[in-house]
C-alpha cells in the first residue's frame, strides 16, 4: 500500500512537534550563563605526516569567551563586540564598544547569536545540554564545550568607589582613567586614542553602579592576585582599585588580560563606558600633574602607586581644596610637564603643592591606605 499524502502530513506534523518540542527544552536549559572550557578535535589524524593540521580556534573568537542566556532571547556576550577604525595615521585609529548584549534565538537544534559588529547570525548546532556542561558543534568532528558558571556572591561586600586605569601598548590602544563612586558621580579623563580625549564628569544611575560592581564581584575580587603579568612586551596594563570607607582595600593590575576571565569580562565594559554615557566638560586650571603612575619619594626611598591608585590620588586633589596651611615638606612627586620640563609637587601625604599652589584632600593618603610602609631603596630604573 503506497502512502497516501495525508500520511506525509500526519509524519510532518509529528516531526515537526518533536523538533519544536526540542527546541523549547534547549531553550529552557540554556538559560544561565557560561564559560568556554575546550574544543574537542574528533577528526580521525592525517596520515601524511607533511600536513600538521593546526588545532581548531576556540568559537566565536579569543580565549576569554562566555555567555549568558536570559529570558526573551536576550543573551550577553561576556568579550563584547567592537568596532575598529583604521587609519593610515596610528593617532587617528579609534575603537568603539558595542556593548555584550545581543539576541539569541535556537531553530532546529542550533544555537543562532547575533553578532553586533559583522550584523550576521553566528549558527553553532547544539550537540548536547548535560548537566551544566553544553556541547556546541563547530564543524564535522570539531565540538566547543562550555559550563555553567555558579556564583557566590557576597551581599554585604560593597564598594564606595572604582577606579579604572589602563597603561597604552606599543599602539594604539586606549589610554584612560575612569572613577566611579556609588552614587553614579564619574570622573573620567581620556589621554590617547579614544573616541573622546579630555577631563570629564558625568552620571550613571545607582542601579548601573550596582551592575558594574556585581559583574566584578562575579570574579571574587578579593582572593584575586593583585598582579597578573603575561610573558611578552609591547601589551597594555589595565589597573582597578577598589575604596571602601575611604581607604583602598584592594588594587589589581593586568597585564595582558592575564587575569580569570571573570574578571577582564567585567572590567571590559567599564574602559568604554565613557562611550555610552553624556560627558560634560571639565573646565579647570593646569593640572596638579600629569596622570601616568606617580611616585613618592624621600631621600633615597621612593613609593610607587599603580596607575589607578596615582588617577584616585588625582581625583582627591581635584576634589581638594585650595588653602595657605603649612606643612612640613616630608615628600615629593617629580614629573616632566608638556615642555620637557621637571617639576615638583611637595607633600606631606595630606597637602599637596604644586609652585604656589596647595590643595588640602583633608586627609593624609599615605597613611590612610598604608603606603608609608612601602617605601623602598631607588634603582637605577627610577
Amino acid at each position: 500500500m503506497k502512502p497516501t499524502p495525508v500520511l506525509y502530513l500526519i509524519l510532518f506534523f509529528i516531526l515537526y512537534s518533536c523538533q519544536t518540542n526540542n527546541d523549547k527544552k534547549l531553550q529552557k536549559d540554556i538559560l544561565g550563563e557560561w564559560i568556554y572550557i575546550k574544543t574537542d578535535d574528533q577528526r580521525k589524524p592525517q596520515t601524511n605526516n607533511n600536513h600538521n593540521i593546526p588545532p581548531p580556534p576556540p568559537p566565536f573568537g579569543s580565549h576569554k569567551e562566555g555567555y549568558a542566556f536570559l529570558e526573551n532571547n536576550i543573551a550577553e556576550y561576556k568579550s563584547g563586540y567592537f568596532k575598529m577604525i583604521k587609519t593610515q595615521e596610528r593617532e587617528n585609529g579609534k575603537t568603539y564598544f558595542l556593548g555584550t548584549e545581543t539576541k539569541y534565538k535556537i531553530e532546529n537544534d542550533s544555537l543562532k547569536i547575533f553578532d553586533l559588529e559583522s550584523k550576521t547570525w553566528k549558527n553553532q548546532k547544539i550537540e548536547s545540554i548535560l548537566g551544566d556542561t553544553l556541547t556546541t558543534k563547530i564543524d564535522d568532528s570539531i565540538f566547543a564545550k562550555y559550563a555553567r558558571t555558579k556564583y557566590k556572591i557576597n551581599p554585604d561586600e560593597n564598594y564606595d568607589q572604582i577606579i579604572l586605569s589602563s597603561s597604552g601598548c606599543y599602539g594604539s590602544c586606549p589610554v584612560l582613567n575612569i572613577s566611579i563612586d556609588n552614587n553614579g558621580n564619574i570622573i573620567y579623563f581620556g589621554q590617547h586614542y579614544n573616541t573622546q580625549n579630555g577631563f570629564y564628569k558625568s552620571q550613571i544611575t545607582k542601579s548601573q553602579y550596582q551592575k558594574v560592581q556585581t559583574n566584578l564581584k562575579k570574579a571574587d575580587i578579593m582572593n584575586l592576585k593583585d598582579n597578573y603579568e603575561g610573558s611578552w612586551t609591547d601589551d597594555e596594563t589595565i589597573t582597578v582599585t577598589f575604596v571602601k570607607n575611604n581607604k583602598i582595600v584592594k588594587s589589581i593590575s593586568d597585564y595582558g588580560r592575564q587575569s580569570p576571565a571573570t574578571f577582564v569580562w567585567a572590567y571590559t565594559p567599564i574602559r568604554y563606558l565613557y562611550q555610552q554615557i553624556k560627558l560634560s566638560p571639565i573646565k579647570t586650571e593646569e593640572l596638579l600633574f600629569p596622570i601616568w603612575r606617580i611616585s613618592f619619594k624621600k631621600g633615597n626611598q621612593i613609593c610607587d602607586l599603580t596607575k589607578s591608585e596615582s588617577y584616585y590620588l588625582f581625583t582627591e586633589i581635584f576634589k581638594g581644596k585650595e588653602t595657605n596651611d603649612t606643612f612640613e615638606h616630608k615628600y615629593y612627586i617629580e614629573f616632566w610637564n608638556d615642555e620637557d620640563r621637571k617639576e615638583i609637587v611637595h607633600t606631606d601625604g595630606r597637602y599637596f603643592k604644586f609652585k604656589n599652589k596647595t590643595i588640602d584632600i583633608g586627609y593624609n593618603f599615605l597613611t590612610v591606605n598604608n603606603f608609608n610602609t612601602k617605601f623602598r631603596l631607588q634603582d637605577k630604573y627610577d
